[in-house]
C-alpha cells in the first residue's frame, strides 16, 4: 500500500517540479498543495481525517506545520545544486548582495562562494526572529539583493529590498521522498486559547480578526457583514508585517470587491497579536475597470544604471515637497511604476494609491476614501479639449485638498500647458529605453529572475552575444516591450542559459516589415497615412497593441488617428 503523503509547496514555482518528480515515485501517493507559513495550515487541518500518513514541506513552513499536527513532517533540505542555481541567477544583479539563513543554507553557501570566489556575503541566523533585524541592518549598509528562504525573502520585501528565493531542485525533492519512506512517528499538537483576550476583543464593535504570532486566527467578529467577506488565508501573510506600526492595505474579498484592511499590532500579557479591521471603501466603485485602489507596501525597484534614469530619480527626489506631478514619457516607459515610486517615497507605505482613467477623473469624483493619499491619472490624451479643461480644474482641487496628484502624459499637450508650466508643478521627463541603454543589462537580469520566480522558467542567465543583440535593438515599446519580449524568449528557451539563437529568432519575428502596396501611396499625406494604418490593422487582426508597435507610435496616437 502506498504511503499517503501531503506535499505543501511554500512557493508556486515549485509545483511543476513536484509534479514531474511525482511521476517517478512509486511508493508514495502524493497530494500537492501550496501555502507558505500560516497559509499552509488550512491544508493541514483536515489531513488526519483524510488519512494522510506523511507531510513534506520546506523551511519555516515545515517547522510551523510540525507544531500543528500529529503527522510526521519532512523538511526539504537545500542541496549544493540548489545553491549553485541561485548564485548563478544573482550573479548579474548590480549592487551588494547577501545570503541570509540558517546554517543548513549558509554553510554550503559559504563553501561555494569561497571556492568560486563569488562576491556575495553570507550571514547565519540562529532563530527566525533574527531575520528582520538583520535584513534592516544590511539595508543600512547598502545591500540591495538578499537571498534565502521564504521568510528571508519576505523580510527583504518588508525592508524595501529585492529578494531571491533559494528554490529546491529535483535532488532535494527526491531526498525528501526517501526520508518520508523511513519516518513514521507522530507529534502531539497543542493549542491554547486566551480567554481574557477574547473577552476584551468581543467588546469591539468593528469587523475584526485577530491572529497570534503563529498566524493562527484566535478571534473574529463581523458586525456589518452577514458572513466573513474575506478569506483568512489572505490575511496570514500580513501578520506582524509592519511590527507595531499601523498600515492600511487593499485585499480582494470573497465576492470580488476590494476591501480596506487596517493592520495594527497589539501587545497583551507579553504576547504579540495582529489585529485586522475590515471596512468597505467609501464612495468608490472599485469594480470599475477604470478605477483601481491598492496599497504600495514597499519602494518599487527602479533600475537606474544609466545617467538618464539617475537624472529622472534625482528630479523626483528634488520635487518630493510638492504634490502636483506630471510624468511625461512615451508608452511603455514605466510611468505607472514611477507613480507608485513617488507615492511610497512621499508616504512610506502609509495610505492608499488610486489609479484612475482621465475620463473618470475629469468627472470630479469626490470625496474619495480618506485613506487614499495619491491619485494617478492616465490616458489624458484620450479625452476631448473640453474634458481636459475640467480635468485641470479637478487636479488643482485635489492637490489643494492635500492629495498627491500624478498625471501621466505621453507628450506636452497644448491644452494642458496651464498645468504643465505652473510653478508648483513637478515635471518629470521619463527617458525612453533607447536613451537608457545602460539599463538594458540590469533590466534583463531583473526580468529573468522575475519570470523564474513567478512561473518557474528554466533560464537563469543570458549569454553575452545574446545580450549584445538586446542592446543593439531600439525597443520602440520601451521597457514594457523588453519585458514582454523576454517573457516570450524564456518560454522558448528550454536550457538554463538564454542563447543568441533564441533571441535572434524572436527578434526576427518582431521585425516583420510592413507590406505597402503601390495603390496605398496615392493622394494626400493624411490619406496615405490612413490607408497604411488600415492595412496594418487588417494584417494584425485589429490588434491595436501590435499595430502601434509595428508603426512605432503609441496607442493613444493610433487611437486618435483611427478616430479622424
Amino acid at each position: 500500500m502506498k504511503i499517503k503523503t501531503l506535499f505543501i509547496a511554500p512557493y508556486p514555482a515549485m509545483l511543476p517540479l513536484i509534479k514531474e518528480c511525482r511521476k517517478e515515485e512509486k511508493d508514495l501517493d502524493i497530494k500537492i498543495a501550496t501555502g507558505n507559513l500560516g497559509q499552509a495550515l488550512p491544508h493541514v487541518k483536515n489531513a488526519e481525517s483524510e488519512g494522510i500518513d506523511m507531510i513534506i514541506s520546506r523551511g519555516g513552513t515545515a517547522k510551523l506545520v510540525q507544531q500543528e499536527t500529529n503527522i510526521p513532517v519532512i523538511d526539504i533540505q537545500v542541496s549544493g545544486y540548489d545553491m549553485l542555481r541561485v548564485l548563478t541567477l544573482a550573479n548579474d544583479f548590480p549592487g551588494k548582495k547577501a545570503i541570509v539563513g540558517f546554517s543548513n543554507i549558509t554553510l554550503g553557501a559559504k563553501t561555494i562562494t569561497d571556492i568560486l570566489d563569488i562576491g556575495i556575503e553570507v550571514f547565519t541566523i540562529q532563530k527566525e526572529e533574527e531575520v528582520e533585524a538583520l535584513v534592516h541592518e544590511l539595508r543600512s549598509k547598502g545591500f540591495e539583493l538578499i537571498m534565502g528562504d521564504v521568510v528571508t525573502v519576505e523580510a527583504a520585501a518588508k525592508a524595501g529590498l529585492e529578494g531571491i528565493l533559494i528554490q529546491s531542485g529535483r535532488e532535494a525533492i527526491f531526498d525528501a521522498f526517501q526520508k518520508a519512506k523511513s519516518l513514521y512517528d507522530s507529534f502531539r499538537r497543542k493549542q491554547q486559547e486566551n480567554d481574557l483576550l477574547r473577552a476584551i476583543i468581543k467588546e469591539n464593535t468593528d469587523n475584526i480578526i485577530l491572529f497570534n504570532r503563529n498566524a493562527e486566527c484566535v478571534f473574529e467578529q463581523w458586525n456589518t457583514f452577514s458572513s466573513p467577506p474575506i478569506l483568512l488565508s489572505d490575511l496570514q501573510s500580513l501578520v506582524h508585517r509592519k511590527g507595531n506600526a499601523e498600515s492600511v492595505v487593499m485585499i480582494e474579498g470573497i465576492k470580488g470587491d476590494m476591501l480596506k484592511v487596517q493592520v495594527s499590532s497589539l501587545e497583551i500579557a507579553g504576547e504579540t497579536y495582529t489585529q485586522f479591521i475590515i471596512k468597505e471603501l467609501n464612495d468608490i466603485k472599485s469594480s470599475s475597470e477604470n478605477l483601481n485602489v491598492e496599497s504600495v507596501s514597499q519602494l518599487p525597484m527602479i533600475i537606474h544604471e544609466s545617467e538618464a534614469m539617475k537624472d529622472c530619480l534625482a528630479a523626483i527626489s528634488a520635487g518630493k515637497n510638492r504634490n502636483l506631478w506630471l510624468l511625461i514619457g512615451a508608452a511603455g516607459t514605466g510611468k505607472g511604476l514611477l507613480a507608485r515610486y513617488i507615492h511610497y517615497l512621499k508616504h512610506q507605505g502609509a495610505g492608499l494609491f488610486l489609479s484612475i482613467h482621465a475620463k473618470e477623473a475629469r468627472r470630479g469624483l469626490n470625496p474619495f476614501d480618506d485613506d487614499i493619499r495619491s491619485i494617478y491619472i492616465y490616458d489624458a490624451e484620450d479625452i476631448s479639449a473640453e474634458e481636459k479643461s475640467r480635468l485641470l480644474n479637478q487636479c488643482q482641487k485635489w492637490a489643494e485638498s492635500g492629495k498627491e496628484v500624478i498625471l501621466s502624459l505621453s507628450s506636452e499637450i497644448q491644452e494642458l500647458y496651464s498645468l504643465l508650466f505652473k510653478e508648483e508643478t513637478v515635471r518629470i521627463y521619463i527617458p525612453s529605453l533607447l536613451e537608457r541603454k545602460d539599463d538594458i543589462r540590469a533590466l534583463t537580469a531583473y526580468f529573468i529572475a522575475h519570470f523564474h520566480q513567478q512561473y518557474g522558467t528554466s533560464a537563469v542567465k543570458i549569454r553575452e552575444d545574446a545580450m549584445e543583440l538586446l542592446e543593439r535593438y531600439n525597443w520602440p515599446g520601451n521597457t514594457a516591450e523588453l519585458k514582454a519580449f523576454l517573457f516570450d524568449v524564456l518560454a522558448a528557451e528550454k536550457g538554463y542559459i538564454i542563447s543568441k539563437e533564441t533571441v535572434s529568432r524572436q527578434l526576427n519575428r518582431k521585425q516583420r516589415p510592413v507590406q505597402i502596396e503601390d495603390s496605398l501611396l496615392t493622394g494626400t499625406l493624411d490619406q496615405i497615412e490612413k490607408r497604411i494604418i488600415e492595412a496594418v490593422m487588417k494584417e494584425e487582426n485589429q490588434n491595436q497593441t501590435k499595430v502601434s508597435k509595428r508603426l512605432g507610435i503609441n496607442r493613444s496616437t493610433l487611437w486618435r488617428k483611427l478616430k479622424e
